[in-house]
């Protein structure tokens, strides 16, 4: 079995880290030879100045009659961005303000976010980047969606998160974030 790229809150992540053993290595395709390696940490939502943790990592094995590659590779929280502090929900507001009509600076100021401008304008622009592979993934099993993307992206996913429950379904990072 493959391990999974994704775990829902902190409890998921633990329950998922229990079972390491049963999965197979994403890169040697080895089995039994996974463990647990530490905490995945990061700057998060939180206080200014603390790190939050972001996911789990897995070592593979290559100790004594193990034959692993060696390498890890993380499960991360749902609600985390690959290689950003952002997390899931703020930047749906922000993405749900922009689609709604409001420019990079009101959508962005809105949030009263602790990122700079610089950073909104570059998530808009990961956001224009992603669009494609977003809406071929909603057009997936079913009929495209007769209303804007929000809309569709909201009914397919939900209202509150659907970045996280994204990345949660479908087991890889939002379109057009780093992975």
């Amino acid at each position: 079995m493959r391990p999974p790229r994704f775990a829902r809150d902190l409890a998921d992540l633990d329950r998922m880290g229990r079972q390491a053993k049963t999965w197979t290595c994403p890169r040697c395709a080895g089995s039994g030879t996974l463990n647990r390696h530490g905490r995945l940490r990061g700057w998060g939502e939180g206080a200014a100045g603390k790190q939050t943790q972001r996911g789990q990592r897995f070592y593979c094995s290559k100790r004594g009659r193990r034959h692993g590659c060696g390498h890890t590779f993380s499960l991360k929280l749902c609600t985390v961005l690959a290689h950003a502090s952002v997390r899931s929900a703020e930047l749906w507001r922000f993405y749900r303000a922009k689609l709604w009509g409001q420019s990079v600076l009101s959508a962005w100021a809105s949030l009263r976010s602790r990122f700079s401008l610089e950073a909104a304008y570059g998530w808009w622009r990961r956001w224009q980047r992603g669009q494609c592979a977003l809406r071929t993934h909603l057009c997936r099993g079913r009929d495209p969606p007769e209303t804007s993307l929000a809309e569709g992206i909201q009914a397919a996913f939900g209202p509150v998160d659907p970045i996280a429950c994204f990345q949660h379904q479908a087991q890889r990072p939002w379109p057009g974030s780093a992975s």
